[in-house]
């Protein structure tokens, strides 16, 4: 009886396991690091120097965390900076519109561009995306921003020291419903 009795307790336990686990895991999604083809879909704001390309959904909490750190630490001097926003079949979160207001008014271009006419070869799967090209057009770094979404600062440093930084995760939210069903069968975050 005991060991019938275990062995329910266990299975109501894995079970309970892997439910949280989706959860947990639905709300920050690791995605592929889309290819070079990401830079190709934001129409360059200056044709030299350094390109900045923040990739972004006002559905997405996370890319709302990464607007909220570029307001605060404000455009990088001698790097041309844009908001490549996807905007899909979701509505905005609430606040996304006025925290891209603020960005507008702060000096981000913002351009925005439908999931469903992103180029396959773009390769973009979810977002927040960092993208760096260099001055001589050549893309320096593609990846995700780390946990906190703030290190684009230590990112653009090393880039332009010549270093090659190892691109970071990509934590965030599905672009597009294919790949939503795909990320969350279960329908807890999307």
């Amino acid at each position: 009886m005991a060991t019938r009795r275990s062995k329910w307790m266990f299975a109501v336990w894995a079970l309970s396991v892997v439910l949280l686990g989706s959860v947990f895991t639905s709300y920050h999604q690791p995605f592929l690091t889309p290819g070079n083809g990401i830079l190709g879909v934001a129409k360059s704001t200056d044709a030299h120097g350094w390109r900045a390309v923040h990739v972004l959904s006002a559905g997405c909490a996370c890319s709302q965390k990464v607007m909220r750190h570029l307001l605060q630490r404000k455009e990088f001097p001698g790097v041309a900076e844009q908001i490549l926003l996807i905007d899909g079949q979701e509505s905005y979160l609430p606040g996304s519109e006025q925290l891209l207001t603020q960005l507008a008014q702060a000096g981000f271009p913002i351009a925005h561009l439908q999931a469903d006419d992103l180029p396959p070869d773009a390769g973009l799967h979810g977002v927040p995306v960092l993208a760096i090209a260099s001055p001589n057009g050549q893309v320096a770094y593609v990846g995700g921003y780390g946990s906190a979404g703030d290190q684009d600062g230590a990112i653009l440093q090393q880039v332009q020291m010549g270093r090659a930084p190892k691109p970071l995760a990509i934590l965030g939210c599905a672009l597009g419903n294919r790949l939503r069903r795909k990320a969350d069968p279960f329908h807890i975050k999307y």
